[in-house]
C-alpha cells in the first residue's frame, strides 16, 4: 500500500513527498509520468541543467527497462559522455516503488553507472538507471571495500576516502543475482565515508561491495539530509533538495535500525536540483528514515 502526500521539507509525512518547483521531466518516474520518446532518444539524453554546477556537469538517463516478476534480478546501466567521468549514480521504478519492488545493485562500473532490481509482485513495472557526469576533478579516485555477505544474513561496510579528499559519490553491488539479495541502507555516512547494509534472504552466501567516488572538495560542497517516518505497510518517497546555486552530485537512503525488513526501493536524483528515494516498510512497526544528497557547485 502507498499513501501519496505532499509536505515540507524536513516536516515528516508517512507518504510520499516532492520537491516543490521541479520540471515535470525531472519527476516523472516520481509521479509515473512516462515521457514519450524512442529508446534511442531515451538514452543519454542529459536532463535541463539550471542550478550551478561543476564543469562539464550533466544527468545522463538510461532507457526505460522491464522488471518482470522473477526469482532473479533485472539490469540496466547508462554511460557518461566523452570527456566526463562517472560522478555519482541512482537508479528507480518509475511510479514509484512498492512491497515487492526492490534494489539488489546501484553501482559505478568504470565509466557508466550500473544497477539491477528486484520485482517479487505480479506486474511488469519499468526502472530506469541515470548517471551524473562531469569532468574529471582533481584527486578523482574510485575507492571500494568488499566483505562476505553469507546466506541469510544482513551485512554492512563502510569505505573511506583517502584524506584529504572528499566523497563524491557512492555506490553498492552484491554479487547475488536473486531477488531476495535487498539493499536495506546506501548513504554518505560522512563527508569522506560511504556505508551500505545488504540483506541476503537467499540460501547461497554472497559478497557486498561498496564503492566510494572521491576527488578534491568541489565549490558549494555539502550533504544535505532529511528525515520522515514511515507506517508498516507503506512505502516513503521523499525527495531532498540541495542549497540554491548548487547541484546533485550523489545521494542515498538510511533506515534508522537497518531492519532486513526495511527495503531500498529507489534511490536518484531529481535533475540537477535533488536526490528522490523510496523506502518500503514491511515491518509491524512505524520505521525512521533518512534521505541525504551530496551537492556542489
Amino acid at each position: 500500500m502507498k499513501k501519496k502526500l505532499h509536505g515540507v521539507l524536513g516536516n515528516e509525512t508517512r507518504g510520499r513527498r516532492h520537491l516543490p518547483g521541479l520540471a515535470l521531466a525531472a519527476l516523472a518516474w516520481t509521479l509515473g509520468t512516462v515521457v514519450a520518446a524512442s529508446p534511442a532518444a531515451a538514452a543519454h539524453r542529459p536532463a535541463a541543467v539550471t542550478a550551478s554546477h561543476p564543469p562539464g556537469y550533466q544527468v545522463v538517463h538510461s532507457a526505460s527497462s522491464s522488471a518482470p516478476p522473477s526469482a532473479f534480478d533485472s539490469g540496466g546501466s547508462v554511460a557518461c559522455p566523452t570527456g566526463t567521468v562517472v560522478w555519482g549514480g541512482g537508479v528507480a521504478f518509475i511510479g514509484g516503488s512498492g512491497p515487492g519492488l526492490t534494489v539488489n545493485t546501484s553501482e559505478p562500473a568504470g565509466n557508466s553507472w550500473a544497477a539491477r532490481v528486484n520485482n517479487t509482485g505480479t506486474t511488469t513495472p519499468q526502472f530506469r538507471v541515470d548517471v551524473i557526469c562531469a569532468k574529471k576533478p582533481m584527486g578523482y579516485q574510485v575507492v571500494f571495500k568488499n566483505v562476505d555477505n553469507p546466506a541469510n544474513s544482513q551485512s554492512h561496510a563502510t569505505v573511506t576516502c583517502p584524506s584529504p579528499k572528499v566523497l563524491l559519490g557512492g555506490g553498492t553491488l552484491s554479487t547475488s543475482d536473486q531477488a531476495p539479495a535487498v539493499l536495506n541502507s546506501a548513504w554518505p555516512s560522512a563527508s569522506n565515508k560511504f556505508t551500505a547494509y545488504m540483506d541476503n534472504g537467499t540460501t547461497t552466501d554472497a559478497r557486498l561491495d561498496v564503492f566510494a567516488i572521491c576527488g578534491h572538495k568541489p565549490a558549494g560542497y555539502k550533504i544535505v539530509s532529511n528525515g520522515a517516518a514511515v507506517d508498516p505497510g507503506f512505502t516513503l518517497g521523499d525527495g531532498i533538495g540541495c542549497p540554491s546555486g548548487t547541484a546533485a552530485l550523489s545521494g542515498g537512503a538510511r533506515t534508522i535500525g537497518h531492519s532486513p525488513a526495511v527495503q531500498v526501493g529507489g534511490s536518484i536524483d531529481q535533475g540537477a536540483f535533488g536526490w528522490a528515494i523510496d523506502v518500503n516498510n514491511t515491518t509491524a512497526s512505524v520505521q525512521q528514515v533518512n534521505g541525504y544528497v551530496i551537492c556542489a557547485a
